[in-house]
């Protein structure tokens, strides 16, 4: 499988995070939150590109959010402190990720899901490392998941 080449060009973080809350079928369950971001602090990226992987984390997001009593998800931009990194954060109410699937959830073929191929997670990560960024997991405090991209 081929994956395509991302064309980086300086995009919008908070154009992503619009857009992929509109193309989502888990969107209607999120809200949006921004900082302003500075014109100096426009990522180059390929659009298309980290708004499908935008779009993943959403769904990811609404499925954890099935079975909980309260259902919230987050999809906020900001500016790390240095002004250099771009940060777009999901966070859902869900019941959160183990810690011990927390170290696989990046590898392809895992899934904590009965369906689907364990690959959406695997694909991201690699969509965002090609940006020279990272993604990671942490704890949504007081419940639920929060998956946060870095991009230089």
């Amino acid at each position: 499988m081929r994956f395509p080449t991302a064309k980086l060009v300086p995009v919008n973080a908070n154009t992503i995070v619009h857009q992929a809350v509109e193309y989502s079928p888990g969107g209607s369950m999120a809200s949006r939150s921004r900082r302003p971001l500075t014109k100096i602090c426009r990522p180059c990226g390929d659009g298309g590109l980290l708004r499908s992987v935008v779009v993943n984390l959403i769904d990811n997001a609404a499925e954890a959010l099935e079975n909980s009593a309260f259902r919230e998800i987050l999809v906020s931009t900001m500016t790390h402190s240095d002004a250099e990194t771009v940060v777009i954060c999901v966070s859902d109410t869900g019941s959160g990720i183990s810690p011990e699937d927390k170290d696989k959830l990046f590898l392809p073929h895992f899934s904590t899901k009965d369906r689907g191929t364990g690959l959406g997670l695997a694909i991201a990560a690699r969509i965002v490392a090609e940006h020279g960024g990272s993604i990671h997991v942490e704890d949504n405090l007081p419940l639920g998941s929060r998956f946060l991209i870095e991009l230089p």
